[in-house]
Order: structure tokens, then sequence, then C-alpha cells
């Protein structure tokens, strides 16, 4: 009997396969509730009901936090919820509800929306996607307080064996609860690859597929589902015969993942002996031991923004100095690369009551354009990362860099500090390395120029893509765009290494195209010396290049570079894939060519 399946393609956020029935679970956010007008006498009581579901929702929070720590391998990712209790706790944040109880009188429903509202607002003015991303995370805490309000929170209930969750999003805490001897997986409408929900599902091992639009939607309870979380693939009512597949690739994806851990603290070296250097990204001090016992060697990027998040004021010189010591003494003898401040002033201003709302933030006043404006709050970071400097090996990298004049102007401030610290007597690494992100089409254009003033490059692809090609990848009428191997993406890349080299700097990538394995022969064809990326992609990317001849890569590059669109690149390295025997099972590991 023939099989009417169907295959839905989202984002691959957890790697693994999972074959299993539908669970439908309704996460949907609460558009409706009542929007009530209430008479001053019962203020106080609104109030009231407002605090015990806020208690409420922190017990969950905190079961869910606890069941993270009692698992060893992956508690270091229990502070992700911490943030969230945080978020519970923050007066910023209660008192605004309570006020707008108390001055509109509406009930708490209405009064906590509102708030949110204006939380999320905010967090669309930053420029930067990836900060913008963790408006999730408001967005989760929310919704949880919504629902004891109303009454809609899910309580303990029955999952059955080999089930695939199926909603429409998935909060960090939901995932942290799921039961891994009866759930294999889960398939939401929403979500992305650096979302916290990804991150936790990577430490459970949960495979995963997010941004799926519609799915919560279109597949009914019970329905047999295969999950692809290597390539980001659903199918619905499959085969017999895809069934059988999809168990044999499981199989083998389980031993290769069993393969590669094993190695993951080796060095990357490939067969004829070049040695690129796998760093990891960092967006919590807490995370750094995780990424380290994934084989990093280094920080690759150590992103400083979340500091200055979740708070009603700006970060103290020893909240800087704490947050940096650290992760510096921890990763030493390897570095760590603290990349300054990299949010839009319109989170300062929003602080100082001087709001200023931009048009289009993302090429607005943000990360170095705003350090330059406000010099104090520059200096105290600046001040933070050379005082953690004296106890590790750290370096300092400057976002969103345009042109000599801004790069100069940095620099000239990092000296400045540096001369108060020497006048203060107060210890820091004298020689510390200073780098700037290529991310910025004018900046690779005179990298020639840039890298006689620095001692290292970090290409930073998801802003170098979007700026290069024109696109926004929240709209979805252009996301299709988005192209890492286009071939003016692939040319800026390979201008910037080669400007980098010839004066004797490294040049490193930090962006999500050092994270696929796909890329790796093209990157090291185009000569990097460094990759970072996220703790779980660290030993695949060790893993493919320990198998692969650099002279090799070189060829590859050398006709991919003369290519006229992506979708020739793309075909090119399929069918250089498959005839490869050392690149064949990147195939099976990163099919998203």
């Amino acid at each position: 009997m023939k099989s009417n399946f169907q295959v839905l393609n989202g984002i691959p956020a957890s790697a693994g396969i999972a074959i299993g029935k539908a669970v439908l679970l309704e996460r949907r956010k609460i558009d409706k509730f009542p929007r009530i007008r209430i008479p001053e006498r019962l203020v106080e009581e609104e109030i009231k009901r407002f605090d015990a579901a806020v208690e409420a929702s922190y017990n969950q929070i905190e079961k869910a936090k606890q069941k993270l720590e009692d698992q060893d391998v992956i508690k270091e990712h229990s502070f992700i919820l911490e943030t969230h209790l945080m978020m519970l706790k923050d007066p910023a944040f209660t008192n605004r509800v309570k006020y707008l109880i108390r001055k509109q009188l509406i009930n708490a429903e209405w009064a906590l929306k509102i708030a949110l509202m204006e939380i999320e607002e905010n967090f669309d003015r930053i420029g930067d996607e990836y900060i913008k991303s963790r408006a999730a995370d408001t967005t989760f805490v929310g919704d949880r307080i919504l629902r004891n309000l109303t009454g809609k929170e899910i309580g303990h209930f029955h999952i059955p064996e080999n089930s695939i969750i199926v909603a429409h999003d998935l909060s960090p805490a939901d995932t942290a609860m799921l039961n891994k001897e009866r759930v294999l997986g889960f398939a939401t409408d929403i979500g992305g690859l650096t979302s916290h929900t990804a991150i936790i599902a990577r430490s459970l091992e949960i495979p995963a597929v997010v941004g799926l639009e519609t799915v919560s939607l279109s597949i009914s309870p019970g329905t047999l589902l295969i999950l692809d979380g290597i390539t980001g693939t659903v199918i619905v009512n499959p085969s017999e015969s895809q069934v059988e597949d999809y168990r044999h690739r499981a199989e083998s994806y389980i031993t290769y993942e069993l393969k590669i851990k094993e190695r993951a603290n080796e060095p990357a070296v490939t067969l004829d002996g070049y040695h690129v250097s796998v760093e990891g990204n960092l967006e919590f001090k807490e995370e750094v031991h995780s990424v380290l016992e994934h084989g990093a060697e280094g920080i690759g990027l150590y992103r400083t923004e979340f500091i200055y998040l979740n708070r009603d004021d700006i970060p103290t010189e020893d909240d800087h100095f704490e947050a940096y010591k650290t992760v510096v003494e921890a990763v030493t003898p390897y570095n760590t690369i603290i990349r300054t401040l990299d949010l839009g002033g319109d989170k300062f201003y929003s602080v100082m009551g001087n709001l200023q709302k931009e048009m289009n933030p993302a090429i607005g006043l943000r990360a170095i354009r705003f350090c330059l404006k406000e010099v104090n709050i520059f200096k105290t970071q600046l001040r933070g990362i050379l005082k953690a400097s004296n106890y590790g090996k750290a370096s300092i990298m400057f976002p969103m860099i345009s042109g000599f004049e801004e790069l100069s102007r940095a620099k000239d401030i990092l000296e400045e500090v540096k001369e108060e610290l020497r006048q203060q007597d107060i210890a820091f690494d004298e020689q510390i390395k200073v780098g700037i992100m290529i991310e910025i089409p004018s900046a690779a254009i005179i990298s020639d120029i840039l890298a006689k003033e620095v001692d290292f490059f970090s290409i930073g692809t998801n802003d170098l893509i979007q700026y290069a090609i024109a696109i926004d990848r929240r709209n979805e009428y252009v996301d299709y765009l988005y192209e890492p191997l286009h071939p003016a993406v692939l040319r800026l890349i390979k201008y910037t290494i080669d400007a980098g080299h010839k004066e004797g700097i490294t040049v490193g990538m930090c962006g999500e195209m050092a994270g696929r394995s796909i890329y790796t022969p093209i990157l090291l064809g185009l000569g990097i010396d460094s990759l970072s990326t996220n703790a779980l992609a660290i030993p695949h990317i060790k893993d493919i290049a320990r198998r692969i001849n650099l002279k090799r890569c070189m060829e590859i590059t050398s006709h991919i570079l003369d290519m006229r669109t992506a979708n020739d690149v793309r075909e090119f390295m399929n069918n250089e894939v498959k005839n490869s025997p050392e690149l064949c099972d990147i195939v099976e590991t990163d099919r998203d060519v």
C-alpha cells in the first residue's frame, strides 16, 4: 500500500533522528484573555492574584531547573532557567505590571500583556540579530505567568512511549521537563538555532526541528512521524521503507557521534599537517566548562551583551571584571577573545530616560558606533577586560568596524584606559592583542588597510552576508536570499583572509558558517586560521578537518571562486562530497549543502 507521506522542512535545532507518534501540546501564545476595567477597591486583590501567579511560575521553573542540575552532564545549562527566575524576581518588571493595574485600573492579565509588549518592543529595537532572539525568553516567562493567571498552565500529564511532541513553541523550562524515557524528539512552529530551547534540547540530546511554521496545526495526534534533527526534516505518515531507511540512519548517526566524541580533545590537523584552531562561542560564563569539554581550543567569541540586559542600570567595572576573569582563568592557557558591546543605543537611552527610537537599528547607532558616542560606558567595559587580562590569556575585539576612523578612535580610547590603569598601578596584560570583527562589506574591502592596525581579524558571517546581499533574515519574502555560498560572500571572505595574511595577522571566523561542516573544506581552502562555533559543533568540525587534505581544499576553492551562482557552488560541493571517500559521510551529518 502506497504511503501518503508529506515532507516538512524546518531548522535543525538539535541533531538526531526520532521515529514516533505525534503528541500535540498546546503552547501557543495566549492572545485571548479577559480585558477588564476594575474598580479601585479591587486593585489590591488583583495585585495579589498577580503575585500568586508569579510565585507559581517561579516554583514551576525552579523545579525544571532542579531537574537539569540533577544531571551532571548538562547542569551547566541550568543558568538559562536561572535567568528566567531572575526575570520573575525583577522589581522593574513586576512593579511595572502593578503600576499599570493601579494607574489604569485594569486586570492583571491585561497589565501583564502591556508590560510584555513594552519589553518586546525594546528588544525589537536592538540591532543584533542574536540578541533579538532572546526576546523569546521574556515571552516564555510572561506566557507562563499568564497561563497561571488564566488557569491554563498544564500540570503533569501522561505521555505515551515513543512520542514526538508537536507544539507551536516550547520554552526552555518545558524542554527541561520532557521525559526522555518517553519523548524521542519535538517539532515546533517557531524557534531558532541559537534559542535557549535549542541549547537545552542539544544538551539533553533530544532531536528537535523548529521553525516549521504550521506543524502544530497540520498534524493530528497519533500521526506517525520521522523527525530528522540533522537536516531539519519532518516526514509525516512515512512509508515502511522510509521508516526502515531512517532506522539505519539513526544507528549510523549514533555510531558516528560516539566516535567523534572520543576524539573531541584531539587537535584538528589535516592529512597533510595543517592545524586549524577550533574554538567556542560563549554567551554566559557558566557555559565555559561545557565548551571546553567539547574540545574547544579557546574562546573565539565571548559575547558580552548579557551583562547589560535584564537590568535597570548600567554594569559597573566590577560587573565586567568578574564576568571576564571567571572565563579567562578557566580557558587559559588557551585564549579568550572578548568582544566589546554590540548593542544598540536604544537599550541605554531607555535606562537613562532619553529613548530615541531608530527607523533601522541594525544599521544605526549600535556596537562600536554607540561606544564611540558614549565613551564612559565604553571605558568601563575596557577597564574590566584589561583587569581580567592579568589573570590569563585574553584579547579584545571591536565589533561593527566600518572604516579606519572608527578603529583609530577605538584604539585611542583603549590607550587612554591603559594609561589610567598604569597611573593607578592596576595590573593588566601590556601585550594584550586587539582585533576587529569583519562583518561590514566596507571593512572587508579595506581589510588590507585595517590589517596594518590590528593583531587579528574575525569574520562575522551572519551580518556580512546580510549586509552584502541586502536582506533581512526575518523577512519571509527575502530570507531565501540569505546565502553563505553567494560568490560575492566567498570573494569577500577570500579577500579578507589574503589581506590579513599579507600583514602577518591571523584570520578566524565566528559566524554560523563556521559551525557547518559542509563549509569546512571551503573555508580551509580559503585559508582560514581558526573557526569558532557552538559547543556541540566543535567535535564535528574537528573531525571533518582531520579527514581532508588541505591541498585538495585549495583546489576546490579555486574552482568555486570562478563560479557565477550559489547554486553552481552547491552542485559542485554536492558532487565533491559524494565522490570523496573522506567526505561522503558529511551527507549523513550535514545534508543541507
